[in-house]
This record gives structure tokens, sequence and C-alpha cells, in this order.
């Protein structure tokens, strides 16, 4: 073998490696700081809960609505001028967030983050579709997501242990710094598609207009990304901000046990992505894993709200089964199945946006629950919520599963060998 033809192969996967690394970072700032550092950003920016919501989900805004018009970017311009700049963006916002105790600023901090991480994602898929052939694209979809959540899985207990020695503020920075240092590399090593795709092989052009006709008229699409917005619930609800100061209050824990508990949602969707994609492989079906999964993460979600008096190993297990059933987002590899390559990523964008919604809704809708159940008890100048007050927000979490479940049944499947 030449070393050109050695480099040819080694090249994607280099590729593919960088981007998931900047999904893994900006998934670590969406996801470790907010949740495990949610005191903290109470006390310095004077929030309660609903205030908080509303500062969390300044991100998830951002990220959201920009899925669309991401996707419609990454499949008409520079990967290589896409990952750098959001890479700078992500830092970028970091560091915003932490040179203000304005809470207008610091919103505007995470605004700038959820810009830049709205293309990480999506930037994976691009990449996957256009360097590695069809068989291939639902196993490494799914890593990807298991690389995006191993973010929060490291990141929590290592940002809960880093802050009982130093400022959050100075870890803050020190992430930044790595930022920084990721948007060197990104521009040095990332190429453009076309040097990936010979002349013969191109696909037709398709307008951005066509793209997004094509996109909206079709229904399965839609319940696609319904049904991913209702699969994601538990992660973006409790992983990426809830869920360690309900843990907390429910069952006497300090913030360390806590932030582990809740990252059994990861942890169990870092384990249960590449499973389900390997039943869907060998079931020879996207439906069937996914109407499991989802019925998996219903049940152990139910239990994990409804029941009081859970011992603390008890609710490790079913946050690591809720985890599981989440991890079968097979969702994005059967749309993009349903449409061209060369509309991966606007095609992912949709159904990511969708996922994403579900952060926007939950976050803040939760906290004014919470708020609201709130029985008027202030302890060092902040309200404290009680248990049944989170029960009450979480409540919204089993809904979104318990509707994604009824999704199921509009779902038409079909093999992963199958590509229109």
């Amino acid at each position: 073998m030449t070393q050109t033809s050695k480099k040819s192969q080694t090249l994607p996967f280099v590729m593919w490696f960088l981007a998931m690394l900047l999904f893994f970072y900006q998934f670590i700032a969406r996801s470790s700081f907010p949740t495990v550092l949610t005191e903290q950003f109470m006390q310095y920016f004077h929030l309660d809960a609903v205030g908080m919501g509303a500062l969390a989900s300044c991100y998830y805004w951002v990220y959201t609505f920009m899925q669309i018009p991401a996707g419609i970017i990454i499949d008409k311009i520079s990967a290589r001028a896409v990952a750098t700049v959001c890479a700078a963006c992500c830092s970028g916002g970091v560091l915003v967030f932490i040179a203000t105790d304005n809470f207008f600023v610091a919103g505007l901090g995470q605004m700038l983050l959820g810009f830049g991480s709205s293309f990480t994602f999506l930037l994976c898929m691009k990449i996957i579709t256009t360097w590695f052939s069809p068989e291939q694209i639902p196993m490494k979809c799914s890593c990807t997501i298991v690389v995006g959540c191993m973010g929060p899985v490291v990141g929590g207990p290592l940002v809960s242990q880093m802050v009982k020695h130093f400022s959050w503020q100075l870890v803050l920075e020190w992430f930044a710094s790595f930022g920084l240092f990721l948007t060197v590399v990104l521009w040095l090593i990332i190429r453009d598609k076309e040097s990936a795709i010979s002349k013969k092989n191109e696909e037709k052009k398709i307008s951005v207009v066509a793209a997004l006709k094509m996109a909206a008229i079709d229904k399965q699409l839609w319940v696609l990304s319904l049904f991913t917005m209702a699969l994601y619930a538990p992660l973006s609800a409790l992983g990426d901000l809830w869920g360690v100061s309900f843990i907390k209050k429910a069952y006497g824990v300090d913030s360390t046990v806590a932030a582990f508990a809740n990252n059994m949602l990861y942890i169990g969707t870092v384990i249960g992505s590449p499973i389900w994609a390997y039943f869907a492989g060998r079931w020879n079906s996207y439906k069937k894993p996914m109407t499991v999964g989802i019925g998996l993460a219903l049940a152990s979600m139910g239990v994990v709200i409804f029941v009081p008096g859970l011992p603390i190993e008890v609710v490790f297990a079913l946050l690591l089964q809720t985890g599981l059933g989440c991890g079968a987002m097979l969702a994005y590899s059967l749309a993009m199945a349903i449409f061209p390559r060369n509309m991966s990523a606007t095609v992912s964008g949709i159904v990511n946006m969708a996922a994403m919604m579900s952060g926007v809704i939950l976050m803040p809708l939760i906290g004014c629950i919470v708020n609201w159940a709130w029985d008027g008890t202030m302890e060092n100048g902040l309200k404290v919520y009680s248990v049944n007050d989170f029960r009450l927000g979480l409540t919204t979490v089993f809904l979104f599963l318990l509707a994604g479940l009824f999704l199921m049944s509009l779902v038409k499947d079909r093999s992963p060998k199958e590509r229109d």
C-alpha cells in the first residue's frame, strides 16, 4: 500500500475524530457546567429557579434555531471554515460568561456558545456521510453520540472535583483555553468535502429552496423529529440542568454523588447507542430498537419521578436504564437514509433542532412549575424548593416520553441497508 493511499484512508478517521472531539468539548460546556454549578451560578447571578432555567436555555434557543441554517451552511460551504469558526465561538462564549456578573451579558455568552455548538454534531454527520460507506453510517452516527455523551460523563465528576480546589471561574478559563487550542488544530487538519468526492461520483446539486421544500413536505421527517425531541427530554431536562438539584434534594447526597448519579443518564446513552445500532442491523429494522428504547426510558423515568423513598443505588440503576433507552436515537440515521447524501447535514439539522427543542421548552417550563409550587421557604437569601416541587416539574419529562412512544406507531420502518 502506497503512502498516499494510507494517508487517504487515515485522514477521514482523523477528521471524524477531531469533529467528535469538538462535539465532546461543547457537550461539557452545555451540560456539566450548568448542572454541577447550578447553585454557584444562582448565587453569583442572584437567580431563582425561573432565572436559572432562562439562563441555561439561552444556549438552547440559539443552538436549536440554528440547526437548519447550520445544516445548509455545512452542506454548501467549507467544512474547514465551519469547524474553525464554531470552535472559536464555543471558547469565546465561555470567556464572555466568566468575564461578567451581569445576567444579560452572561446570557449573551451562552448564546455565543450555542451558536458555535450548533454546527458540531452536524459537522460530524457531514464527515460521516461524505467520507464513509452507507452501511457504516448507523454505527458511526451512534459512536458520535457516544463521544458527545461522554462529555458530561467525564466532565460532571471532573468539574465537581475541580471546583473543590479552584474557583469555578478559573476552571472555565482553562476550559476556554483548550477550546482556542482546538480551534487551531481544526484549521490545520480538516479538509473540505470536495477532496473526498470524485467528479464522476458527485451527486446532483440541490438548491437550498428545493432541499427545504423536500424536507418540509416529508411527513416521516416530522414524525422522526418529534420522536427525537421526546426521546431526548430526560437528557436535556435532567442531564443538562435539573438532575443534580433534584437528586440532592430527594436523596440527601452531596454534589459529587448527585453528579455521578445524574451522569448515569449519559453513561446509559453511551452504552446504549452502539447496542441499538447493532440491533438495527441484526433485526433489519430501525423501528423495533427505537420502540424498545423509548419504552425502556419511559418505564424507568416514571419510577424515578413518581416513586418516593428509593435507595440511591436503585436510582443509579434506573437512570442508567433511562439512558440506555435514550441511546436509541436511530432517527438520525433513518432520516438521512430517506434523502440524498448532499442533504445529510440539512436533514440532520432538522432532526437535531427538534431534539434541542426539548431543552428550550423543558428547562424554563420545569423552572416555572417548580417556582410556582414553591411554599415560600428561604435560606441564605435563596429560595428552597421541596422534592415535590421538583417531581411536579419533572412530570413534563414523563409526558414527553409518553408522546414519543405514541409517535412510534406512525414511523414507517425500513432496513438499515436501504437508501433512497
